[in-house]
């Protein structure tokens, strides 16, 4: 049973259609129904003014306070998100106005920005190659240490007032679930068997790591497997997982454009034969967009298409490669190709929410008033970061990991995680495959699902399409 919900806007908001949007993402966790045409006994009024004597509120009204200058800011400024700390919360966009019952800062806008990864958009140029790093993003550069789900924070002040209102309690008991991916970035070659990628991992344990005894264990390992095909774990990844009650997706470059691109290609055997049976069975095959697919205008839809004629199944989801991208472009092209998610928002250099949420979204375009149709999985977590930037050794990447999830455990949310196939196949850093078994142990004593993006998917659109009985 859905709680009704009336938006009334007081005022000339940011953006109309952005505030709807950002509230229904709300909406889901809340199991609201929003309308703006129909009475309902539960309202929330969004009032862009520094006026509050004709403000139309009755009692049990949820008032969220805003100002002229949100749009002026979100249209013009490069500067963060203006915040202030009230009652050791950070609040964004704070209002002149104070009253103890009305929420006196725009937290819907601030999330909306969050979401949208605004602060990237405005302040990146989209021709820089690349990816953001920690220090340069918004977060950072506002004074937090690490990454936080604002996003969730500021919309969960909502639900907070409503509580304290006496609002009926409609929100749906869901589990936390985890989304597993495996991005395939290296598979060898029939003529190197892949010793040249040996030999750089082990370099890179003596060099970067500095673990002689780790670059020791790789060469035995990789004796011990040469015999067969290196790197090729599919199957004893799928096996392993299976018997955690869990299923993952494999996310697969379709097209060498650039030097950082993987030097497989999909329709040589055995990869195509792996392909078309990963493709058959419970687990997913997912598009790795090549390093400047998502910075090219097409260049996801041809890759999603020639996967696809490899695999002979349809591709739903995809991760952009490196992570190099631009958020202007690259949910215009997710949307282009037609896929129906992505998990491409994460940090390459920290674990953490790089849009504030541990929840899938729909991004929403500011500049073209419009919003995209594909589900954004937020990831979290990733196994190179552990290994690489932090140099945590596998039990310390698995009591991190397991920090970080509990944060999503507590919050009933959605995540993605990324533990390469490479990783699994323990050819790059010892012991980081046990650690990501370990860690399916957890989730699932934790109580948490591992599921493929693909099948979040009826789900979520499910419960979007219930949240504006207006639509």
């Amino acid at each position: 049973m859905s709680l009704r919900v009336q938006i009334v806007f007081v005022g000339e908001p940011f953006d109309r259609d952005a505030v709807i949007h950002t509230l229904r993402h709300l909406a889901m966790r809340g199991g609201w129904q929003l309308t703006l045409n129909g009475n309902a006994d539960r309202r929330i009024i969004y009032a862009t003014t520094d006026d509050a004597s004709w403000m139309p509120a009755r009692p049990g009204d949820v008032v969220i306070l805003s100002s002229r200058s949100v749009a002026d800011h979100l249209r013009n400024s490069r500067e963060p998100i203006p915040c202030h700390r009230l009652n050791g919360t950070w609040l964004p966009f704070p209002h002149h106005l104070q009253n103890r019952d009305w929420i006196c800062a725009d937290v819907i806008a601030g999330a909306f920005a969050a979401l949208n990864l605004w602060y990237e958009e405005r302040t990146r140029t989209s021709k820089r190659d690349g990816w953001i790093l920690w220090r340069d993003d918004w977060m950072a550069r506002a004074g937090l240490a690490e990454p936080v789900a604002l996003a969730d924070e500021w919309l969960n002040e909502i639900v907070h007032v409503t509580k304290r209102l006496g609002w009926e309690e409609t929100a749906p008991q869901t589990k936390f679930t985890v989304v597993l991916t495996h991005d395939v970035d290296h598979l060898p070659g029939a003529r190197d068997h892949g010793l040249p990628r040996l030999l750089r991992a082990i370099v890179r344990q003596f060099v970067l790591r500095r673990r002689p005894v780790d670059a020791a264990r790789l060469l035995v390992h990789y004796v011990r497997v040469a015999s067969s095909q290196p790197n090729f774990a599919f199957e004893s990844v799928m096996r392993a997982e299976h018997l955690s009650g869990a299923r993952s997706s494999f996310q697969f470059v379709a097209a060498r454009q650039h030097r950082f691109d993987p030097d497989y290609a999909i329709g040589r055997e055995p990869v195509a034969s792996a392909l078309r049976k990963i493709a058959a069975s419970d687990w997913e095959i997912c598009l790795h967009g090549s390093y400047t697919a998502s910075r090219t205008p097409g260049a996801l839809d041809r890759e999603r298409a020639a996967l696809e004629r490899t695999m002979g199944a349809t591709v739903l989801g995809q991760r952009q490669h490196y992570l190099n991208f631009h958020p202007s472009q690259l949910f215009d092209e997710v949307e282009r190709a037609g896929l129906s998610y992505d998990t491409s928002v994460g940090y390459n250099d920290i674990s953490g929410a790089r849009a504030g949420t541990y929840f899938p979204y729909r991004p929403f375009n500011l500049a073209t008033g419009r919003a995209h149709s594909f589900w954004e999985i937020p990831f979290v977590l990733m196994d190179t970061t552990l290994a690489t930037t932090c140099r945590f050794s596998p039990a310390q990447a698995l009591e991190h990991s397991q920090a970080i999830l509990a944060r999503v455990a507590q919050a009933r949310g959605c995540v993605a995680i990324i533990w390469h196939l490479e990783q699994l196949s323990g050819l790059v850093d010892p012991g980081f495959d046990r650690s990501y078994y370990d860690l399916l142990d957890w989730i699932r004593a934790q109580g948490g699902a591992m599921v493929t993006g693909r099948a979040m998917l009826p789900d979520l659109d499910a419960r979007w399409r219930l949240t504006l009985c207006d639509e």
